[in-house]
C-alpha cells in the first residue's frame, strides 16, 4: 500500500481550525478529512487512521477534534505499521482569545490507552490546548490584525517558549502553506519519524536538556527552572499553588511542566503539568520499575510565564518541600502527612 503524507491540523478553537484546514487543503490541492467526521467516533485518532488509506491522494490534510490528544495523533501517523507519513502538525491559534483558552478549566472527554487497553478519561481543555502548541511544527496565529503590537509580541514569545522548534506564522502569509506541502518528511517543517525525537519538541523538555533556543523573544516573557532534591509536602504545595502561583503573586505562570515527588507517595516520580488555573500531578514511574536511574530524584520543573519573579517563585516552592525536621524523621511516617491531591488511579484499578 502506498504511503500517504498527512498534515495534521489541530487547535482548540473549532471555527478557526475548520476554516484554516479548508484553506490549507484548497491552497495545496490536498484532500481534507474533517474533524466533524472524526468527532462522531469514540476514538477520532483511530477513525482517521482507518480513513486515510482510502483517500485518493498521496497527500491529505486531516483536521482533528479537540478530543484527539496530540501525542496520540503523532503516534498514529509515525507508526511504522501504518501507511502514513507525518508531514507536519499545524496548530491554529486565535489571537483574540489565546490566553483565555490557556485558562479554561472545563474538561474534555477522550479515550486514553493504558497497556493496550482503552479507557475513558477527562482532561482539562487548557492542558490539551497547551500540548497542541508544544507538539506542533507550525503555529498559525489568526485574527491578529486588531491586536496591539505588544500583545502580539507576548503571544509569539509564549509560543516560542512552549514550542521552540515550531515555525510561527501569521494569517495572511500563504507562503508557508506551499512550503509545507512541498516539504517531505526530511524537510524543514516536517516532524521527525522517531518518537524519541518528537518527545523533545516541548519547550519544557528543551529547557531541562539545556537546548532551548527560540527566535521569538519579548522582555516580559521568560522561563525558569526549579530544582530541589527534597520531596514536596502535599498540603503546603497545595497552598502555594492556590495562594501564590494561581493568583499570580510572582507573575503570571502560563505553563509549568516537569517532574516532581510527593513525600506521601514515596518511590514514585510524577509528571507535573499546569496550564493557567488547571493543575495535574500524575504518576510516571516507580523507582523499582527500571534498573537505570529514576527520571528525577526530586523536583525538576520548568515554569513559563509573563513578568515572572524567579526568586519569589523559588522561595514559595522551597517552602512547600520538607523542612529539616521532617526530612530527618522516619520516611515511613511521611505517608501520614495531609495530602489533598487526588488518589492516583492505575491501569489495574481501571480494569477493576
Amino acid at each position: 500500500m502506498d504511503t500517504v503524507t498527512v498534515i495534521a491540523v489541530i487547535g482548540a478553537c473549532e471555527p478557526e481550525r475548520r476554516l484554516h484546514a479548508q484553506n490549507l487543503a484548497r491552497e495545496t490541492g490536498q484532500e481534507l478529512i474533517h474533524a466533524e467526521r472524526l468527532g462522531v467516533a469514540m476514538d477520532p485518532v483511530r477513525e482517521a487512521t482507518s480513513l486515510i488509506p482510502w483517500t485518493l491522494s498521496s497527500e491529505v490534510v486531516v483536521e482533528y477534534p479537540i478530543q484527539a490528544p496530540i501525542q496520540d495523533i503523532i503516534g498514529s501517523l509515525v507508526d511504522p505499521e501504518e501507511p502514513t507519513r507525518l508531514g507536519g502538525a499545524v496548530c491554529v491559534l486565535d489571537a483574540t482569545h489565546f490566553f483565555s483558552e490557556l485558562n479554561r478549566s472545563d474538561h474534555v472527554e477522550h479515550l486514553e490507552m493504558h497497556h493496550g487497553t482503552a479507557f475513558t478519561a477527562m482532561t482539562a481543555r487548557a492542558l490539551l490546548a497547551s500540548q497542541h502548541i508544544e507538539y506542533c511544527s507550525t503555529a498559525l496565529i489568526v485574527n491578529w490584525q486588531t491586536l496591539p503590537p505588544e500583545e502580539l509580541s507576548l503571544i509569539k514569545a509564549v509560543i516560542g517558549e512552549l514550542s521552540p522548534l515550531a515555525g510561527v506564522v501569521l494569517e495572511g502569509d500563504e507562503q508557508w502553506m506551499r512550503e509545507l506541502a512541498g516539504t517531505d518528511t526530511e524537510g524543514e517543517n516536517s516532524l521527525p519519524d522517531q518518537q524519541s525525537e518528537i518527545h523533545i519538541r516541548p519547550g519544557w523538555v528543551a529547557h531541562l536538556n539545556g537546548q532551548h533556543a527560540s527566535p521569538h523573544r519579548d522582555p516580559r516573557v521568560a522561563s525558569m527552572r526549579y530544582s530541589n532534591p527534597r520531596p514536596f509536602h502535599p498540603l503546603r504545595l497545595k497552598r502555594v499553588l492556590d495562594e501564590h502561583i494561581e493568583p499570580g503573586e510572582s507573575g503570571n505562570v502560563v505553563r509549568s511542566c516537569g517532574f516532581c515527588r510527593l513525600a506521601t507517595r514515596q518511590g514514585i516520580t510524577a509528571h507535573w503539568s499546569q496550564t493557567g488555573e488547571v493543575m495535574s500531578i500524575e504518576p510516571l514511574a516507580r523507582d523499582t520499575d527500571t534498573l537505570t536511574e529514576p527520571l528525577s530524584f526530586g523536583q525538576d520543573i520548568v515554569l513559563t510565564g509573563i513578568d515572572l519573579r524567579p526568586a519569589a517563585l523559588t522561595r514559595a516552592l522551597d517552602e512547600a518541600t520538607l523542612n529539616d525536621r521532617e526530612l530527618l524523621s522516619a520516611p515511613e511516617t511521611w505517608r501520614f502527612m495531609p495530602d489533598p491531591f487526588p488518589v492516583w488511579v492505575t491501569a489495574d484499578d481501571r480494569r477493576e
